[in-house]
């Protein structure tokens, strides 16, 4: 009995004790960055890995910021490998950052595969990378460029850090050719576009300014005189090509310039389960620069990602666009296909000439076959419901005249491709014959 009083009366004092020790605890400073030492950087300059560090002299810093720095090395591919440390400072509560790291000393080679709304499914064989060449952590490849509808060479740059790392550059020339699809009474029809030229870019790496990006190009373009259809191996030329595909002039140079906005708070790239990208993108052909061809066009992307249960997802994409009257074919909007409209066969529902209004909705529910929190899955599997519109000139946009479809599909991660996508699609507008369309692609729908 004793001892059980002696105990609570000491309660109070040891409650004091733990407390003053708490507060203590919470006053004591973080560990603070004497120095930076860099190793193993014969050619890299210091300042080039630096900008990669999310750490600074005289901050705070955590193994949290550790790791992140150690990943975003990484991600530049200019090292074969990457060690971040730290050691004790000369004073107390300070250290000293170190870090290893071994470089690439040649050229490589990269592999990929995807899709783009423009160029449908696509794979890159061999981009030949020659980053960080003389230590200035430039970005430099020269890419091979196959898809199922155009092919290209492109020698791209980039200068990842400008005006001490607030801004980036890119440029990139190419020269290539891309297959446009017409229906032309039930039938289909190919039309080749030569194309090339020069685009540049420029963006923002801190703040609000990250999200922009401005862009200047300069293209020419080179439409075939020509329809080949592909049903019955005929050829029509001349006059008998429609007035909206036949060219006025051999080349078409145009000039413009581009606005981006973009926001991606998705927290996977592969497979989001929840957040928000967003994308407007604005494009203006002037005679100011010196184009052939003026026309401004406008594209809204939005896509939502909402996790339900486990890994299942719920994913949503809108997308609205509109194009100036006076915009060429080679520059409006299609409609139809595994990256577009699923459920009928490529651009089906584009009318001649293309579309200058767009309206495309896309809903998918999204499981995996194997559970792996927080990892990304290998294989899963998608249901979805599209719905879509495409306008021409004065046509007023109305709900009567959009096309729906729904169905199922499987996705497979596989190597140097990527994601395989196959979707099992059924419309539920019926036009002609299409009642179902077996669609396979490379990459996410969105």
């Amino acid at each position: 009995m004793k001892t059980t009083i002696k105990l609570l009366m000491l309660l109070p004092v040891l409650l004091f004790l733990s407390t003053s020790y708490a507060q203590q605890a919470k006053q004591l400073p973080d560990l603070i960055v004497q120095d930076i030492e860099i190793k193993g950087n014969s050619k890299t300059k210091a300042g080039v890995i630096q900008h990669y560090l999310t750490f600074e002299k005289q901050e705070a810093i955590s193994t949290e910021k550790i790791e992140s720095s150690r990943r975003q090395l990484n991600a530049t591919g200019f090292f074969k490998n990457v060690e971040i440390y730290t050691r004790p400072g000369s004073e107390k509560g300070s250290v000293i950052a170190v870090i290893e790291i071994e470089e690439r000393r040649r050229p490589y080679f990269q592999f990929g595969g995807g899709h783009s709304d423009l160029d449908g499914w696509y794979f890159i064989p061999a981009s030949i990378r020659f980053d960080n060449q003389f230590g200035y952590g430039n970005l430099v490849d020269i890419q091979l460029f196959f898809s199922d509808r155009t092919s290209k060479i492109a020698l791209n740059y980039k200068k990842p850090f400008l005006f001490e790392g607030s801004t980036w550059f890119g440029a990139q020339a190419f020269s290539g050719s891309r297959r446009y699809l017409h229906y032309l009474n039930g039938l289909q029809a190919q039309q080749d576009v030569n194309f090339g030229g020069l685009k540049l870019h420029l963006g923002g790496n801190d703040g609000f300014f990250r999200f922009i990006t401005l862009g200047l190009q300069t293209e020419n373009f080179k439409p075939a005189d020509e329809l080949k259809f592909t049903e019955n191996d005929s050829v029509v030329s001349g006059i008998q090509v429609p007035v909206v595909l036949r060219p006025m002039q051999e080349v078409y140079q145009v000039s413009a310039f581009t606005l981006a906005l973009r926001y991606d708070g998705r927290d996977n790239h592969y497979y989001p389960r929840r957040g928000f990208w967003g994308a407007v993108i604005y494009e203006k052909a002037t005679t100011e620069l010196n184009t052939e061809v003026q026309f401004s066009r406008l594209l809204l992307d939005a896509r939502f990602y909402q996790n339900i249960l486990a890994d299942h997802v719920f994913a949503f994409n809108l997308k609205g666009a509109y194009a100036s009257d006076d915009t060429p074919f080679f520059k409006r909007y299609y409609l139809g296909g595994a990256n577009s409209l699923r459920g009928f066969a490529e651009r089906r529902l584009t009318p001649v000439g293309y579309g200058t209004k767009l309206l495309l909705g896309n809903f998918e529910y999204r499981f995996p076959f194997s559970r792996s929190p927080k990892m990304e899955p290998s294989i899963f599997g998608v249901l979805f419901y599209n719905l879509g519109g495409l306008w021409n000139g004065d046509a007023r946009i109305v709900s009567d005249d959009l096309f729906h479809s729904l169905g199922f599909g499987l996705r497979f991660k596989l190597p140097i491709l990527g994601l395989v996508r196959m979707d099992f699609a059924f419309p539920t507008t019926i036009i002609e014959k299409e009642d179902f369309q077996l669609h396979f692609s490379l990459g996410q729908t969105f």
